[in-house]
């Protein structure tokens, strides 16, 4: 049975059965998940088992993704080298919501496996919870189970997705694959080797587990089951191992053949199913809208690229041998997923980008790598924290990617040592932040926060918004946060935070900056400079100071926004639109937005995929101005997700839209979006890309303006211009061949001084081969050379070599209260151990500075001329003298 016929017998057995098939989730689970990916085929149904939302379908079957490198559930130490374990998986399961329960439960899963894949009855054990009597009497009278066919576990049969969510006793069916499979004498049972290979695990979710770890029924039972896809593949097939199957075997003959590799027979099997699970992780993280970078799922998808490509290096894979397995990934899995067939050409473009840039890092890292470790193992001293670090933060390697490669030689790392570093960098990060959070109330001031923020409206605890009817409302003040403590009123002069019950200020959220304006009553005027959400992300505060007059708590109050902030804002909200509906014409359509940031005189868009090449920024920036001349009316609906995502609406992935969301339109241009935004398109005037650049692998940015920024912009240019013109006498159409001219003549200057100083310097260079000296049998030209630059010491130096076929040259230049270093060894002493860059690195501390380089050739720098002498003395030292 091959993959794809597996999965169509698993969904066609259950609709045939009366459940819907229903699309599975991407990998990115919803904004209230407890997981960074999704784990398991039932994280889309949470809110449904919760009672927190309805379901259209009593009962349902689907194929879902899942990844688990993470956490309680990850089984990356095992991938690769059991036959059952793997990062990414597919879960088939099906789904009762109150409808059937136990027995129906059971009986399927049991007519599945026996009668549509003919697995032999006498082959298959379960597992029960040790309190679920009902579960074993089920196997035992409904299915015919011999009791010592039943084994019973606590915790092993009670499923949970995390700390908090639904939960409950669960029975697993295992397989026995054959006594030649098991781990030893012991091994006669499910959970005690790998004789027994789990397929299916039944989960009778009655239980919602609370953040205090208390346990409360949920508003109806349901089943939640999971069958290993991979695993029940292998069964069916009469294989031990889901790597014997073709979802695997095609990946790994699609590999480059082994090259000079330290690894044995089966370590070369091992790592390249490591390779061919990574390959598929990455294709699907990266297909499900993630880019690499340096945190959450980002971190985690370069971790899995990094691990990969470290596997192929030691298998002796050349450069660039991972981008090339994504179309047989593709072929594996597209079937069953035609959204990866049309993310192929993505996918490949960002892991292509990913991986030349690990490549350039990977040899200079490792060669860092090596030397710790032998640093470390000739101490008998764990890896320093500090020094996995550094790795992570300089080198890109992933603490876990180090931490693996100290195991493989017993070395022990000192985990602590890097928490506390990343501590410390997360700290300077969230100093960085705390400028542009609310204050956070302390613990002794809750009861009096509770109060203040009960309103008016029969306790809501949310601020009701009126900013898309207007600039202006009249709301109560329910309370005043002024240095972290609640008062009772403020007076002239003081800085606080206000919140109120309503508000027309827009509160920063989606990138979008938050509203300034003015807060009066009773000659009271309170300038708001900033707004933000509270913790919750409901309360609004509006923080500020009180310009004259008196504030107190329960006071109506008249909230205005300044007209002009609100005007720009929405302006430039509305070119974020256009944006990202232009790159998508003009680029393809699977620019995915990754963040955004809107201003009153500027927006910042990042997106992944490639960069822009002139002409595709030109005709982006043509295209939105064309939306803007249309004179496109802003259109809003509010409609349910479920009606919201059928518009064809672009969303962001991991976004939480709740249950309704605002579908905002400009033409063609359709998004979800809760910000504000312009009456027209026309409004923005014009469009101006005004930055295109890197942040990141495969992250880009462009930054823009419309209106009046648009407009100064433009006028600063025309100043710019008609300088130019004047200065170089010439009409602004002909700068470009005046500059190119002077470009010219420049480099025609510049060529000219680089033959004159050659001529210098070889005219120097033989007075400096008369001076060289005798060390430890081996000859040396050490001077300090006055008043020259980098480019100038290098010349000579190489006028040097040119004359001293044998020998070390070391040159320190100074000049303008700096000190350039220059070292070369000929090609038969670095043979002989002699190294250039270790003699920089001896010498560059003497003039307060650094530097290295390669054996033959190595240069540095310092801010130290007055040491320029000790530092090639340090030089003769290190030589011998």
């Amino acid at each position: 049975m091959t993959s794809q016929e597996l999965r169509a017998s698993f969904v066609e057995y259950f609709v045939s059965n009366g459940h819907a098939h229903l699309p599975a989730a991407t990998l990115v689970p919803p904004e209230m998940s407890t997981t960074l990916f999704t784990i398991a085929g039932m994280e889309q149904f949470v809110p449904v088992f919760l009672g927190e939302a309805p379901t259209a379908v009593p009962r349902a079957v689907t194929v879902q993704r899942c990844l688990r490198v993470a956490g309680a559930k990850s089984d990356i130490e095992n991938v690769g080298r059991t036959g059952r374990h793997g990062t990414f998986l597919e879960m088939l399961g099906n789904f009762s919501f109150g409808d059937y329960y136990k027995r129906e439960a059971i009986l399927f899963a049991w007519e599945y496996l026996t009668e549509r894949l003919r697995l032999p009855a006498e082959r298959l054990h379960v597992t029960v919870h040790t309190s679920d009597e009902e579960a074993q009497r089920l196997w035992e009278q409904e299915i015919g189970l011999r009791s010592s066919r039943i084994t019973y576990f606590d915790e092993e049969n009670f499923w949970t997705m995390g700390a908090t969510g639904p939960c409950g006793p669960s029975t697993e069916i295992f397989v026995d694959t054959g006594a030649e499979n098991a781990s030893g004498p012991h091994d006669t049972g499910p959970n005690a080797g790998d004789r027994f290979l789990e397929i299916w695990n039944l989960v009778f979710q009655q239980f919602n587990r609370t953040a205090d770890g208390s346990l409360k029924e949920l508003p109806r039972k349901n089943i939640d089951t999971g069958a290993g896809f991979e695993r029940v593949l292998a069964v069916a097939n009469g294989k031990a191992s889901m790597y014997d199957t073709d979802l695997f075997l095609d990946l790994i003959a699609a590999q480059p053949d082994v090259g000079e590799t330290p690894l044995d027979d089966a370590e070369q099997l091992v790592r390249r199913r490591i390779i061919a699970d990574h390959a598929r992780a990455v294709t699907f993280i990266i297909a499900d809208g993630i880019a690499p970078s340096n945190t959450d799922r980002g971190y985690v998808l370069r971790f899995l690229i990094r691990r990969a490509i470290r596997n192929g290096r030691l298998l002796g894979y050349p450069r660039g041998f991972l981008t090339p397995l994504v179309p047989a990934v593709v072929r594996s899995l597209g079937p069953g997923y035609p959204e990866l067939i049309e993310a192929r050409p993505r996918v490949e473009q960002t892991l292509g980008a990913e991986e030349r840039a690990f490549d350039r890092t990977l040899e200079r890292g490792m060669e860092m790598v090596a030397g710790l470790l032998d640093a470390a193992k000739a101490s008998g001293t764990p890896l320093a924290g500090t020094d996995i670090f550094t790795l992570h933060d300089t080198y890109g390697f992933p603490s876990e990617l180090t931490r693996e490669i100290a195991a493989e030689q017993g070395i022990a790392v000192d985990l602590m040592g890097f928490e506390h570093e990343m501590e410390e960098q997360r700290r300077r990060g969230r100093e960085d932040a705390l400028r542009k959070r609310p204050v956070v109330v302390a613990k002794e001031d809750v009861p009096a926060a509770r109060a203040a923020t009960t309103s008016t409206d029969g306790g809501s605890n949310e601020t009701q918004f009126t900013g898309y009817q207007g600039l202006e409302t009249d709301a109560t003040l329910l309370a005043i946060v002024r240095d972290g403590a609640h008062v009772e009123g403020i007076e002239a002069g003081a800085e606080a935070d206000l919140i109120l019950d309503r508000t027309s200020f827009y509160a920063e959220k989606g990138g979008q900056i938050g509203d300034r304006g003015t807060i009066s009553s009773d000659g009271a005027a309170f300038d708001v400079t900033d707004t933000q959400f509270l913790g919750n992300g409901k309360r609004v505060v509006h923080r500020g100071s009180l310009v004259h007059g008196m504030l107190r708590v329960g006071q109506r109050v008249h909230a205005a926004v300044a007209p002009q902030w609100r005007e720009e804002i929405r302006r430039e909200h509305t070119s974020v639109h256009l944006l990202q509906r232009a790159l998508k014409e003009i680029v393809g359509e699977d620019v995915v937005q990754r963040g955004s940031w809107v201003g009153i005189d500027r927006q910042r868009f990042d997106f992944s995929g490639p960069s822009l090449t002139p002409e595709q920024r030109a005709a982006v920036q043509r295209r939105v101005n064309e939306l803007i001349r249309a004179d496109y009316h802003r259109e809003v609906i509010e409609l349910p997700i479920d009606e919201a995502r059928k518009t064809g609406a672009i969303t962001m992935a991991g976004e939480d839209y709740g249950d309704r969301v605002r579908v905002v339109s400009f033409g063609p241009s359709k998004e979800f979006c809760g910000g504000t935004h312009a009456e027209t398109s026309g409004e923005l005037g014009t469009f101006i890309i005004v930055s295109e650049s890197s942040i990141g692998s495969g992250i880009r940015r462009i930054e823009s303006i419309v209106s009046r920024s648009a407009d100064a912009y433009i006028e600063r240019q025309q100043n710019v211009l008609a300088s130019l013109s004047e200065a170089l006498s010439t009409k602004p159409e002909e700068l470009a061949e005046r500059i190119a001219r002077l470009q010219n003549e420049t480099r025609e200057a510049q060529k000219a001084a680089a033959e004159l100083r050659s001529r210098v310097a070889a005219a120097d260079a033989d007075a400096y081969v008369k001076r060289a000296e005798t060390i430890a049998g081996r000859q040396l030209v050490a001077a300090v050379v006055p008043d020259v630059d980098a480019d100038a010491l290098r010349t000579l130096g190489n006028a040097i070599r040119s004359r001293l076929r044998t020998g070390i040259i070391a040159l320190a230049g100074v000049q303008n209260g700096s000190v350039s270093l220059f070292v070369t060894v000929s090609d038969d002493l670095t043979k002989s151990g002699v190294h250039a860059g270790n003699l920089v690195k001896t010498a560059a501390p003497l003039v307060d500075g650094k530097g290295g380089g390669a054996p033959g050739q190595a240069q540095g720098g310092g801010k130290k001329p007055e040491g320029a002498e000790a530092a090639l003395g340090a030089i003769r030292t290190a030589l011998g003298a």
